[in-house]
């Protein structure tokens, strides 16, 4: 059996040349609540939600594999230093929580994020990270993380349901370059920057068998078992944190801000919101 070989569109041409990126952000900012932020600094680690657990039940769908959104986990950052109005709203607890501002080499071995030719960016961490599915499908160990890359929004559906498997004399080639890298255009406010992990590795080679067809691409009955991975922070990376406390913020949120950050981060920079709020 053949299929035709995915071209996948984010490759670094199309960040440079479609979407216009000069070069990878130094620093990304997100949205969140105060629990998150104890949470983070408590346990030192960034959560990454798997992709159909968010809030967009149309992210990450593929035209020959079925639950593909289950196969990746992502953190979602802005790229925008300036204050997002509708941001605070949506994600930072209702104008009440806070901003988080960290270098975008934030992980543990602050390597640099590479570009290459096909799916953006990618950084490997020196902390290995695990991807369990229900036996007997293979589970995943690596130290890889794709990004951070920009989204693309775009509502049409050549970019938003991409194939992901290329069958060549007897040989399955699995291609999720794309996956997870496409919003719809209403979502473009967001100006979404994004780390992801891949259950299954880019461009895997697998035999065209029935064990690949029936076990490994069926996420319903085999699924991945967590919904979410927790990734190590490099120490260094929570010392040049810097959060913003929201416009909506009452006197005992900021004293609990303070406190969290005196005992978990106590380098950090702390700010309060310009934005002028009723």
């Amino acid at each position: 059996m053949y299929s035709e070989r995915p071209e996948g569109f984010y490759t670094d041409d199309f960040m440079f040349d479609v979407m216009g990126i000069e070069e990878l952000p130094s620093a990304l900012y997100q949205y969140t609540s105060l629990d998150s932020l104890r949470n983070i600094l408590a346990s030192r680690t960034l959560r990454f939600a798997r992709l159909d657990t968010v809030n967009d039940p149309e992210e990450a769908m593929a035209s020959d594999v079925a639950l593909a959104a289950s196969s990746v986990f992502v953190s979602c950052w802005s790229g925008a230093e300036a204050e997002q109005i509708p941001m605070w709203s949506m994600y930072g607890q209702n104008f009440s929580g806070v901003r988080l501002r960290l270098p975008s080499n934030m992980f543990v071995g602050r390597k640099e994020p590479m570009i290459f030719e096909k799916g953006g960016a990618l950084i490997t961490a020196e902390s290995p990270h695990s991807i369990n599915r229900k036996s007997p499908a293979m589970s995943t160990n690596s130290c890889a993380i794709i990004g951070p890359n920009k989204i693309y929004y775009s509502d049409d559906p050549a970019y938003r349901i991409r194939p992901l498997v290329y069958r060549h004399a007897g040989t399955a080639h699995f291609y999720p370059y794309d996956l997870g890298m496409v919003k719809g255009t209403l979502w473009s406010y967001e100006q979404e920057w994004r780390f992801k992990i891949a259950a299954l590795n880019f461009e895997a080679q697998f035999p065209d068998d029935e064990y690949f067809n029936k076990v490994t691409l069926d996420l319903e009955k085999y699924p991945v078992e967590a919904r979410d991975l927790f990734i190590p922070l490099a120490p260094s990376a929570i010392n040049e944190l810097e959060v913003m406390i929201g416009p909506k913020a009452d006197s005992a949120t900021c004293r609990e801000v303070e406190r969290i950050l005196a005992e978990h981060a106590p380098s950090a920079k702390l700010t309060r919101s310009r934005i002028q709020i009723r």
